[in-house]
């Protein structure tokens, strides 16, 4: 986390979060993360996810597990992000707002990029409207470090339904 916070200490940006990818697989690959334990469930599914790390300016250090019997729903964060596998296979939906958000309770979204994510892989992502996305673990369940911006079990994120258009704000458990 120290390192995390030089990082972002000098901005934020597609070459910070890389910067955090980086360390992110280290810390993955060093083995010292316990994947049993998860904490509490999330998006009122079977995902479950543990803080290992939070500061006062909002920098998260989370650990989450992604089942494959079923994708997370399609949410957001409200913060730039930078997750890396630690185990498993991740499918990782980024999906692109194409509304104009002018109408209450209604959103359109495309996936934007689909990807399959194995250990070491890392995926990042920007602040709002670039953080929305779905994962899945693929096979069996996959596991990640994720890096936030901001702590994501603060305050609420919008989940989306792309087959009926519509949003909905909520917290995240």
């Amino acid at each position: 986390m120290e390192r995390a916070r030089r990082v972002v200490a000098r901005g934020v940006d597609v070459s910070a979060r890389e910067e955090i990818g980086g360390l992110l697989r280290e810390l993955a690959r060093s083995r010292t993360i316990q994947l049993d334990q998860l904490a509490a469930g999330l998006h009122g599914t079977a995902t479950a996810q543990t803080i290992l790390a939070s500061d006062d300016g909002g920098l998260t250090l989370m650990l989450v597990r992604f089942p494959h019997e079923a994708a997370t729903p399609v949410h957001d964060h409200r913060s730039w992000g930078v997750a890396c596998v630690v185990e498993g296979v991740d499918r990782h939906l980024h999906w692109r707002r194409t509304d104009d958000e002018t109408a209450a309770g209604r959103a359109t979204i495309v996936v934007d990029e689909e990807r399959e994510l194995h250990a070491g892989d890392v995926v990042q992502w920007g602040d709002p409207p670039d953080d929305i996305h779905s994962q899945q673990g693929v096979g069996a369940a996959a596991y990640e470090l994720v890096c936030f911006g901001r702590n994501p079990m603060n305050g609420t994120r919008q989940y989306f339904d792309p087959h009926n258009g519509t949003v909905t704000e909520r917290p995240p458990a």
